[in-house]
């Protein structure tokens, strides 16, 4: 698909407006989260926390509420005509209600506020988490309604089955970032992966639905203006809100650019496999797997090897993007070997710093 030259130029302006919106608010909530001590703290937490001192949280709020706003324009442009661009944009566009998906991410913003202001229990994000997914649902009108072989087969003939998957997709993209959310600038780069995997989806010859397009590369520019900020030695952090927002966008975006799982998967899926290797290791350890105080993920287990900041988050996205790229170049039928290759790589991952961690606690 190659975009026309009216709606290059509107999608080169909003690409501007949102990097530099999400960088001037980046730079306000970073005052603001100090000036109210809105903070992460390592006093809290210091088998897990290293920095030396706090840092400032909400910086997912600016990229947010700019790219929410920006894809509301868009979405004024497409219903309205204006610039006469409806044709083009609504290209073999799925229907679903956008208000209510931003709603959705307003709701997930308050919640992840309210969690780096109050630090609330695990069964009140849940709450936040939930309605939002929910709404997006059921008045945003989202739905998987459809899995490409082989994947297919899997699925059982039950009542309401893809309204069961829909959510569980939108819960594992939302839990992805939220839980794995512990280096930085880590969520911030996989997420603009992500994003710009299901950009590239949307434009393929088969999909080829401008409107998507343009939603995701807002969301990255967004990003990348907070991404200065985030970059290790991160002056500012997601928080909450930011890192349950990206995850979710990513959902979002793939069901809509037709129900892309297995590319936005073959991103996010480095999160979960690693999340579930940690909540076997803590059960392992006679531990509650939702626990936190460790620093069993895999990033952490690098920098306490003696990679730094840097290496771990370039060595984590040039693997992810690898990953991503193969997911856009294969067919459908070849995907869940490459999800089995991730599995095993980060199985070989995790068995070598274990030993070498099990080595150096030897020696001490």
């Amino acid at each position: 698909m190659i975009l026309s030259w009216q709606l290059t130029q509107l999608l080169l302006i909003l690409i501007f407006i949102s990097a530099i919106a999400s960088w001037t608010l980046s730079k306000l909530l970073l005052k603001v989260a100090t000036k109210y001590k809105i903070v992460d703290d390592p006093k809290l937490e210091p088998h897990r926390k290293k920095q030396p001192v706090p840092i400032p949280l909400l910086g997912g709020t600016g990229f947010a509420l700019v790219c929410s706003f920006l894809m509301g324009i868009v979405w004024l442009i497409n219903k309205f005509n204006w610039f006469e661009l409806t044709e083009e944009l609504g290209k073999n566009l799925e229907p679903f209600r956008l208000i209510w998906v931003l709603v959705a991410i307003s709701i997930l913003i308050l919640g992840g506020f309210l969690d780096d202001k109050y630090k609330l229990s695990a069964k009140y994000q849940l709450i936040f988490i939930n309605t939002a997914i929910l709404l997006a649902m059921f008045a945003g009108g989202l739905q998987i309604k459809a899995i490409s072989p082989p994947f297919n087969q899997y699925i059982p003939d039950i009542l309401y089955i893809f309204e069961i998957i829909t959510y569980l997709w939108l819960l594992f993209c939302t839990g992805a970032t939220k839980f794995l959310d512990g280096h930085d600038g880590l969520v911030s780069s996989v997420g603009i992966i992500g994003l710009l995997s299901v950009a590239s989806v949307s434009l393929f010859s088969h999909v080829n639905q401008p409107l998507i397009f343009v939603f995701a590369m807002i969301w990255v520019f967004g990003i990348l203006g907070f991404l200065p900020f985030n970059f290790p030695n991160a002056r500012l952090y997601l928080g909450e809100g930011g890192s349950w927002v990206i995850g979710f966008v990513i959902g979002v975006l793939a069901i809509l650019s037709g129900a892309k799982i297995a590319t936005a998967s073959s991103v996010l899926g480095w999160f979960v496999i690693d999340l579930v290797f940690v909540w076997g290791l803590r059960l392992l350890d006679g531990r509650n797997p939702f626990s936190s105080g460790d620093r069993l993920h895999w990033h952490f287990r690098l920098v306490d090897l003696g990679v730094n900041k840097i290496s771990v988050l370039v060595f984590t996205s040039l693997i992810i993007t690898i990953t991503a790229q193969s997911a856009l170049l294969i067919q459908t039928d070849y995907k869940p070997f490459l999800l089995f290759s991730q599995l095993v790589f980060i199985i070989i991952i995790f068995s070598i710093t274990e030993t070498l961690r099990q080595k150096r606690f030897a020696k001490k």
